[in-house]
């Protein structure tokens, strides 16, 4: 797929997808898992019979003049779409793992982080950058729960007991590991400004405490990410975490999605 020079070629386990009506890849900061969709042409049903829950999904997506992006994961769900030639098809990146793999386990006198690295580990995914909080917690229990709530549970009892604002530490899975603490993922700051690739801002909601900014697509960009906002028009020019990032796209439009804002953990 073409549109204004951008590139699209999507996998489906052994199937290659030269036309899809619409799909979206979507990344949230302090939620561990990264997803996908795409919606495909099925008139006669044939590609849900194919399909199946599990499959790998691969999604490469950048301008002709450029690396492109690599997006893969495995199939998580598939329905009819919207009309009743379409196929609706979920995916999940490598980070599934820490929402599925269960934990029984108890430890005492551990730093959170050991515990974290463990736990990660645990899921069968790299350690990338964990923070140190200086702090060792008496006693931990994992009464067969997922890795995730392991996590959220530690995060608790940083809280609880040694009173630390844990409202901007994340986990998620980046391009070098798992990362754990209140930073960011690596790479350059991403310039998005008036005149260049800007399209619309939404400056922040006293609702939601949540910015929004639509440009055009930046592939490689995730949550986590250092995004340096230029807005002439509203005189800002501020560098803001990404906290969402959402690709989508059709065959005649293709845009990036960026929300910035407060984090609550």
């Amino acid at each position: 797929m073409d549109v204004n020079g951008i590139n699209l070629e999507i996998m489906v386990g052994d199937l290659e997808v030269f036309r899809a009506p619409s799909w979206w890849i979507e990344s949230l900061r302090h939620v561990p898992v990264g997803r996908a969709g795409i919606t495909l042409p099925d008139p006669d049903g044939e590609l849900y019979q194919a399909v199946r829950i599990g499959d790998e999904v691969s999604i490469s997506v950048g301008y002709r003049d450029q690396v492109p992006a690599l997006w893969s994961g495995t199939v998580t769900a598939r329905y009819p779409g919207e009309t009743c030639d379409q196929l609706e098809i979920r995916a999940a990146d490598a980070s599934l793992a820490i929402a599925t793999t269960r934990i029984l386990q108890s430890w005492e006198n551990e730093t959170p982080e050991a515990l974290i690295a463990w736990a990660i580990r645990k899921a069968g995914l790299e350690v990338g950058r964990v923070m140190e909080t200086g702090m060792v917690l008496p006693r931990v229990s994992a009464a067969n729960i997922p890795a995730w709530q392991l996590v959220q549970q530690i995060k608790q009892s940083c809280r609880a007991a040694f009173g630390l604002d844990m409202s901007r530490w994340a986990l998620w899975l980046g391009a070098d590991g798992v990362n754990w603490g209140d930073i960011d993922e690596p790479g350059d700051v991403v310039d998005i400004a008036t005149g260049a690739n800007l399209i619309n801002h939404e400056p922040v909601d006293w609702r939601t405490g949540m910015g929004l900014v639509e440009t055009h697509l930046i592939g490689d960009l995730s949550h986590s990410r250092q995004v340096r906002l230029q807005d002439a028009r509203r005189g800002v020019d501020a560098v803001h975490r990404a906290l969402r990032v959402r690709h989508e796209g059709t065959p005649d439009r293709v845009r990036t999605f960026v929300w910035y804002g407060v984090e609550h953990g």
